[in-house]
Parts: C-alpha cells; structure tokens; sequence
C-alpha cells in the first residue's frame, strides 16, 4: 500500500475516533426539561454536585410545568432531554413524532405511594362514584395520572363523560382546591403533603397502586435523531444520573434540600428511583390507551426504547 493511501486510511479512523470520543474536556451542551416533582431530585443532584460536569456535560436544568408540553419542546430543539411517561411517549409515537426513552427515573409501588387523588375539605368524595360531575384538576391530558386517574374511574365504573379532567400544575393544585376551582386533584409529592398539611383537602384513594401495585413512572426522552447523533452523551448522562440516585439514597437530608431548592417544597417521602424500562412497561400502558380510547393505532414498543 503506497503512502498516500496509508495516510487516507490513518485519517479515516482518526475521524472515526473523534467522532465517538470527544477530545477531552470538550463539552456537549444539553437541555433537560423537568416537571415539579420530587422523582427528578436526581437531576439536581447531577447539576449541583457536578457529576454532569465530570462526564463533559454542559447542563442547564429547565422547569417545565405541563408534562403533556414536553414532547413539543423537544421536537422544537429547544430541549435535548426531557422527562416524559409512557401515554405521552406512545401518543407521540402514534402520531409521528420520534423519540425514544433514555432512562428511567422512578417507579411507583403501593409500599411507597407518592400520590393519591385528594378531595377539597367540605365535599363528600370518598369514592369514584362520588367524583360524578366533579372537576379534577391533572398535570396533562394525557399525562401519567391522566390516564391512571381514567383507567381506574373505568375500573370502578365511573364513565369518563362523567367527569371533567382540568389540567392543572402540581405547585398550582392548593390553590385551585381552595378556590373551589377544582374539586379534587390527582397529586403527587412534594405537593401532596402541602395539600394534606393544612387541611385544604384530604385523600380519596391511592388510585395508582388500585390499578397496579407497580408500574413506571417517570422516565428521560429524546428525539430520535438526538440520540443517534449523541450515543457518548447518552451514556455520560445514564452514568451522572445512577451516581446521582447514589447519592440521594447516601445523602436524604442533602437530596430533601435540593428538592426544596428547585421544587420551593420538599416532601416527607423519597420516590422510588429506578432506571430500568422494559417493553412491558410501555405495553401495559398502550394497553390503557386503547381501552380509554387515547390510541388507535398499534404502537411497536419495542422501538422506543434506546438502547
């Protein structure tokens, strides 16, 4: 091989090399859309502690009320990872956007409820019959407790013509139940417990762990596009999010005080954390959507999962 060739070839995997391994110190800019809960601690943990930093991530942390707007955002390039719940993820993919899951965030188990539909202090609701011609208040339609809180009405047959779903975000739910704006909202901490404590409304039900003792919670998206283009990325922020779970497990009274900081309330209950998503995870809900009528199309779950 004459010497011209060898030196296309030496440049060849140079450029291969620099393109999966950036040159140290060289950072990637990423945008992470949060929504005001206390499973996504973690992710201040990362940012303050410096365990993005550490693994050449530049972070900037943005708070983004309504969960069902996330999607949106980050087809738009405004964000590059944000949360997102299995409903929200398949109806996107129903619909032809592509993202796909990167991490989970947290699980919700009956042992450990973080949520619970609260009804506003003078109204008689204790049960889902009684939620007939009740306004409550969801973080989006078609977010997580959207779609639980129907499934669950529907279990307990309640049709969901029957009532009205109003989104609402969490920080926003004491008010709107003081107000009488809402009759009862389906809640999560650290705002449940803000609810609770003062005796603006009290528990109905633990509805989530009523339809299934465990199921996921929350997880990290991208786009599709994102994530083939940023595999080294991907894998520096699974690595600073599980030191960061890590670390909130070693550290409660830290980890109460970041969730304090970025939430302005922090909750008595440490959420279940938990990285893993498997397809039956993603097939239990799309199996919900169908019966509440949210997709109409099969979903391949399989795909929505990077891997």
């Amino acid at each position: 091989m004459d010497r011209r060739k060898i030196l296309a070839l030496l440049g060849t995997f140079a450029l291969a090399w620099f393109a999966a391994f950036p040159a140290a110190g060289q950072q990637t800019k990423v945008a992470i859309g949060y929504t005001p809960a206390a499973d996504f601690v973690p992710a201040f943990i990362a940012k303050d502690k410096g365990f993005f930093d550490q693994r050449n991530l530049d972070v900037t942390l943005t708070r983004v009320n309504i969960a069902s707007n996330v999607p949106s955002i980050l087809i738009s390039g405004s964000l590059q990872i944000g949360m997102g719940t299995a409903p929200m993820l398949l109806q996107a993919a129903e619909g032809g956007l592509s993202l796909v899951t990167i991490s989970g965030v947290s699980r919700f188990k009956k042992e450990n409820a973080m949520s619970a539909l609260v009804a506003r202090t003078g109204l008689q609701i204790s049960n889902a019959g009684d939620l007939r011609g009740k306004k409550i208040g969801v973080p989006g339609i078609n977010s997580f407790f959207d779609v639980v809180l129907r499934k669950w009405l529907l279990n307990n047959k309640v049709a969901l013509n029957q009532v009205t779903f109003v989104e609402a975000p969490f920080p926003q739910m004491k008010d709107l139940l003081k107000g009488g704006t809402l009759d009862a909202v389906a809640v999560i901490e650290p705002f449940r417990s803000r609810v609770l404590s003062d005796n603006t409304g009290y528990r109905v039900s633990d509805f989530v762990s009523e339809v299934q003792a465990d199921m996921l919670g929350a997880f990290w998206m991208t786009t599709s596009a994102w994530a083939a283009a940023n595999p080294q990325p991907i894998r520096a922020f699974r690595e600073a999010y599980a030191e960061a779970i890590a670390y909130a497990l070693q550290n409660p009274a830290e980890a109460k005080a970041l969730e304090a900081k970025y939430l302005g309330v922090a909750g008595p209950i440490v959420p279940s954390y938990s990285t893993e998503i498997k397809p039956a995870d993603l097939e239990f809900f799309a199996a919900i959507g169908r019966e509440i009528g949210s997709l109409r199309q099969a979903v391949d779950v399989s795909k929505l999962i990077w891997k």
